[in-house]
């Protein structure tokens, strides 16, 4: 998952297209959260190598993604309650959490009352 935010990151500061990750099934439910906020224009499944295509969209050459940053680490996981899931940035980008109903954004947490693991945000 580091390896997802920091390729995501550093192609967006280069202003790269497309962007070549390790396809695990965690990676695979991260970029269809971000496909599905308009984070990520297109996903593709690279048949030779078991990898995922990520194309990152922009508007007016700048990217939509200009901040992507992991909260919970492996040495310190960061759990919150329902009530309690913070909002980043004013409802501007999207906090990702790992819960019972798999991985889902801060707004959909909230929407069904359940907490989890704060994975990290996107903005």
């Amino acid at each position: 998952m580091s390896d997802l935010f920091t390729s995501l990151r550093n192609a967006s500061l280069i202003r790269r297209q497309t962007v070549t990750v390790p396809k695990i099934k965690i990676n695979q439910k991260i970029a269809n959260v971000l496909f599905r906020h308009g984070f990520i224009d297109k996903i593709q499944n690279s048949s030779e190598k078991n990898c995922l295509i990520l194309t990152l969209k922009y508007k007016k050459d700048q990217p939509l993604i200009t901040q992507i940053r992991r909260l919970s680490r492996r040495g310190c996981r960061v759990y919150v309650p329902s009530h309690q899931i913070p909002q980043f940035c004013g409802k501007l980008g999207i906090i990702l959490m790992s819960t019972s109903c798999g991985i889902i954004t801060d707004r959909e947490a909230r929407k069904f009352s359940i907490g989890g693991e704060l994975l990290g945000f996107v903005s």
